[in-house]
């Protein structure tokens, strides 16, 4: 639900103003930033206007400008009013979530461009495969001549756990143009991936990597699979083919003696190349491949370019988390357990379990998290064993983390970013909503 309403804004900053003495610093930076847009976009329209009359090719060009501007201008606005909007929300705990999927649905037009492509020369391999298109997983037999003799195409493990789904059929969830690296010394920044898609919920169990339980969602190179009609029925996939070297590969001797491991998320840099986060064709690109619909593509850039005004004035960003200068931070224990009911606490209550650096016991509180303050969810899994995507090795939590069911991460503020990660909660940022039975 990407919504703002500007009477409540009005409402809320009055009361605010009337209980502090003056306007929180957040939104006061976040109105002063709207309206000198706002001045800057009229300017903007008016000389564009008034040089739109004068003939000649260098007005004309002249005109383009101040239009580029304008719009710009009209975006950082609007990005302004949604963190305005979301700021009061997140005051009142109420959570402002989307239950709408962020894909384009797969309609009459994605099946004529199906059978367009199949008319066109080209490899096989490249399908440009668009969300909601029904593929079938390539038996392992014809997959296995695809990987090299690590097990990968292009750098990208075929890994254990997606054996499984050979001969099945599913459904496209997004295109991966693009990760993002949020790890190592140059740290964080995306990266180019070409030719992969996600299908459905199909996330790792973890079973060929020690019992990992992240969660991530599986990446398929599109030389794994192949277009299909969604109403035939699975075939079962072939047990004739050894895959034994899948299991030796996604295990590193390492120098050390300490078992690690290898799996799509710790050789993904292997796989991509460098992506600036200043080109504006990765944005393009999540657009054009479908995996955005044009309201919210339009919210994430709105914000990106609202938040890159904000961080060049050194003022507050959106979402805003009030900062502290505490060094430690609490602990509580629910023994929360999968299928129980839990509130997420309003943002003001986590940001008292926070520390300095806006982490409570090593966990981020991410920016991506505030969407869900004040929400009502279920627990889907709770982690305590997870495969460091830096070194390869397994870490054991110091106190489990919580998975909510149908949280996921937006990848708004990541560039429209479509990996669709699970969020990881501590029992601290949430709430029973009844006493267990």
């Amino acid at each position: 639900m990407y919504r703002f309403k500007i009477n409540q804004l009005s409402d809320l900053d009055g009361f605010l103003t009337k209980v502090s003495g003056r306007m929180p610093k957040n939104r006061e930076s976040y109105r002063k930033t709207i309206l000198a847009s706002a001045a800057f976009c009229l300017l903007a329209m008016l000389i564009g206007i008034g040089a739109f009359f004068v003939p000649g090719l260098a007005v004309v060009l002249f005109f383009a400008f101040c239009l580029m501007a304008a719009v710009i201008a009209g975006l950082v606005v609007l990005g302004g009013l949604i963190g305005l909007s979301r700021d009061a929300m997140e005051l009142r705990g109420q959570p402002y979530y989307s239950t709408r999927p962020r894909e384009c649905s797969a309609g009459a037009f994605v099946h004529l461009r199906r059978k367009l492509l199949r008319l066109m020369p080209g490899s096989p391999a490249r399908l440009r495969l668009w969300p909601g298109e029904w593929v079938e997983v390539r038996p392992f037999s014809e997959i296995a001549m695809t990987l090299d003799d690590e097990g990968r195409l292009d750098g990208l493990p075929f890994m254990p756990e997606m054996r499984r789904y050979c001969g099945g059929r599913h459904r496209v969830f997004r295109r991966v143009e693009k990760i993002h690296h949020y790890y190592g010394p140059t740290a964080p920044h995306l990266r180019r991936l070409r030719d992969a898609v996600l299908l459905d919920e199909l996330r790792c169990d973890g079973a060929g990597h020690g019992g990992c339980q992240a969660g991530c969602q599986l990446i398929w190179k599109e030389a794994w699979l192949s277009p299909s009609d969604g109403a035939k029925a699975d075939r079962p996939a072939p047990e004739a083919v050894d895959a034994s070297r899948l299991d030796a590969c996604a295990k590193i001797n390492a120098a050390d003696g300490e078992e690690r491991y290898a799996c799509q998320m710790t050789e993904l840099p292997k796989a991509t190349t460098r992506l600036s986060w200043r080109d504006p064709r990765h944005y393009w690109r999540e657009l054009r491949s479908g995996n955005v619909r044009p309201g919210p593509f339009i919210v994430a850039v709105a914000l990106a370019l609202f938040n890159t005004v904000q961080r060049k004035l050194r003022s507050a960003e959106a979402p805003y988390r009030e900062p502290t200068d505490r060094k430690t931070s609490p602990k509580e224990v629910l023994d929360l357990q999968p299928g129980e009911l839990v509130r997420v606490k309003t943002r003001r209550q986590i940001e008292e379990t926070l520390n300095h650096v806006s982490k409570n016991r090593g966990l981020w509180f991410d920016r991506e998290m505030h969407r869900f303050c004040g929400g009502e969810f279920r627990v889907a899994s709770v982690v305590r064993t997870i495969v460091d995507e830096a070194s390869g090795k397994m870490l054991t939590m110091g106190s489990a983390c919580i998975v909510l069911a149908g949280v996921s991460a937006t990848g708004e503020y990541l560039g429209l970013c479509p990996q669709n990660e699970l969020i990881f909660w501590h029992e601290i940022w949430l709430e029973r909503v009844a006493p267990r039975a």
